[in-house]
C-alpha cells in the first residue's frame, strides 16, 4: 500500500507541474543540451530570433527555479507569527511513514468502534487542524472511509499550494475542502475525526477547545505531542519505534477527572 500511495503522490505532483506549464520547462534543458551537443555552432547560425527565444526560455527557467526555491521559505516565514503568539505551530509536514501509522490507527479504531457515530464510515467527516500543503487531507480522501475531508490552514502560501493541488486533481473535488482560517475560530462539533500536529505550548488549550466542542464518539489523532491530562485509547509508541508519538483519543473516554473538573469550573 505504501508503494501505491507514493506513486499516486508522484503522479499528482507531475500533473500539477504540467498544469502550471512547468513540467515541459523543467525537462527542456536536457533536450537543449542534446541538441547543442551535436553542433555548438547551431545557435550562431540560426540568427537572432532563436537566440532570443533561448534567452527568454532561460529567464523563465530562472524565474521558476527562484519561485520553487522561495516558496518553502515563504511558507516557513509566514508560519512564524502564530508560533510566537502561541496560537499555532510552524510548518511541520507529516511524512509517509507517519501518515501510514496515523491512518492505520484510525482505520482499526473505526472498524472496531461500537459508537453509533462510527457505525457508518461513509458519513464520517475528517478535519486536519493546520493542514499545511494538504497532504494529510488528501491521504484521508484516498482512504475511502470519509464522506468529506477538510483542512484549515492559517498560512496563505501553504493554503494556496493545497488549493492548486486540489484544483488539478478531479478526484479530490467532491471529497476535499480547504479553508484559510484560524483553528481557534473553527467550530468542531460536526467532525468525527480530528487530526492535529501542534506544539506543546498550545496542546493544553487545544485540549480544552476539543473537549468543549467535540461530540461523543469523536476521535482525535495527535502527531508527536500528547494532549496534557488526556488518556490515549491507542498509541503507536508501543508498536514501533518509527511510529512513536502518534496518539489516538476517543471522546469522552479520553478525559481525565482533573480535566473534567476544570471544565465544569469554567
Amino acid at each position: 500500500m505504501k508503494d501505491t500511495t507514493s506513486t499516486e503522490d508522484e503522479d499528482e505532483e507531475q500533473k500539477l507541474l504540467e498544469s502550471l506549464g512547468l513540467l515541459h520547462l523543467i525537462n527542456e534543458p536536457s533536450e537543449q543540451q542534446s541538441i547543442s551537443g551535436g553542433g555548438g555552432e547551431d545557435t550562431r547560425c540560426n540568427g537572432d530570433g532563436e537566440t532570443s527565444l533561448t534567452w527568454n526560455n532561460n529567464k523563465i527557467l530562472l524565474g521558476i527555479g527562484g519561485t520553487l526555491f522561495l516558496l518553502p521559505h515563504l511558507a516557513i516565514i509566514l508560519s512564524l507569527p502564530p508560533v510566537l503568539q502561541r496560537r499555532g505551530a510552524p510548518y511541520l509536514p507529516t511524512f509517509g511513514n507517519k501518515l501510514d501509522i496515523m491512518f492505520d490507527l484510525i482505520r482499526k479504531h473505526v472498524s472496531s468502534s461500537s459508537s453509533s457515530s462510527m457505525s457508518t464510515p461513509s458519513l464520517l467527516k475528517f478535519v486536519d487542524l493546520g493542514s499545511g500543503d494538504g497532504r494529510v487531507v488528501f491521504r484521508a480522501a484516498r482512504e475511502g472511509i470519509f464522506h468529506k475531508s477538510v483542512g484549515y490552514e492559517i498560512n496563505p502560501a501553504l493554503h494556496m499550494w493545497a488549493k492548486l493541488r486540489q484544483m488539478v486533481t478531479p478526484k479530490y473535488w467532491s471529497s476535499t475542502q480547504f479553508y484559510l482560517g484560524d483553528l481557534w475560530k473553527i467550530r468542531l462539533h460536526n467532525f468525527d475525526v480530528v487530526a492535529v500536529y501542534g506544539l506543546y505550548p498550545i496542546m493544553e488549550r487545544l485540549g480544552k477547545k476539543l473537549q468543549q466542542e467535540l461530540k461523543p464518539g469523536s476521535i482525535v489523532v495527535s502527531n508527536v505531542f500528547e494532549i496534557p491530562n488526556w488518556k490515549a485509547v491507542s498509541s503507536s509508541a508501543s508498536a514501533s519505534s518509527h511510529g512513536k508519538g502518534v496518539y489516538l483519543y476517543q471522546v469522552p473516554e479520553c478525559y481525565s477527572k482533573s480535566v473534567t473538573n476544570k471544565t465544569k469550573d469554567i
